[in-house]
């Protein structure tokens, strides 16, 4: 057996990873037991595309700005995007009215409405298992040692440049096998009062300490 370099196994279990992670993806739990999801891994010339949208958006989103820049950085070492996504109409027939209409055949009906993040309106259900495949990918990432966050503003910068077509809304989950964990510190792009004029203008019911942004 020839002797394989330590970066040549990095970047070979980080391919692998992605894989047991879409596995973990398409074999949750959903209401309805229909794996109507999509998922797609992200490669970093796709990452580069998306990290730039997000820092166009520094009038109109702060938040989205900063995670572009830090995706900018975390391009740098081994990691990869995927992004899961599905059809915004129920197939359910659940007749919840979650949604705000009173069927699924009503909500089905309704003028589709396009935003920057997503279409709308969509079926509650539909986004609950959504998030029910992401958290999946997590749990599978974590468990092979990845560093691992989802992310809502790669996702919708991915939906808003076409990277994955055929849904109406979508997550993602963005893995890296970097020496330090990248994900705890995204606030470093920001000075101290700029970090906090931002999240009082965004996040205007919540604290730093609520969501552990920083540690006393």
């Amino acid at each position: 057996m020839p002797v394989r370099e330590m970066n040549d196994l990095i970047q070979a279990g980080l391919d692998r990873a992605v894989e047991l992670m879409a596995v973990a993806a398409h074999n949750s739990f959903r209401f309805g037991k229909r794996n109507t999801i999509r998922l797609v891994s992200l490669g970093v010339d796709d990452m580069k595309d998306i990290a730039e949208f997000c820092y166009s958006l520094g009038d109109m989103s702060p938040l989205a700005a900063r995670d572009g820049r830090f995706l900018m950085e975390l391009v740098k070492e081994p990691c990869a995007l995927i992004l899961i996504g599905d059809k915004r109409k129920s197939d359910l027939n659940y007749n919840c009215g979650a949604c705000g209409y009173r069927t699924c055949a009503e909500l089905n009906k309704a003028e589709e409405t396009e935003s920057l993040t997503a279409k709308g309106p969509s079926c509650q259900f539909k986004n609950i298992n959504l998030n029910i495949a992401a958290n999946a990918a997590a749990a599978m990432a974590w468990r092979l040692g990845l560093h691992c966050r989802v992310f809502s503003t790669l996702a919708f910068a991915a939906f808003a440049l076409n990277k994955m077509e055929g849904v109406d809304v979508a997550t993602s989950v963005s893995v890296s096998v970097a020496k330090v964990d990248p994900y705890f510190d995204r606030h470093q792009y920001w000075t101290q009062e700029h970090w906090d004029e931002t999240f009082k203008k965004e996040f205007p019911t919540f604290t730093r300490g609520f969501i552990g942004a920083i540690e006393e």
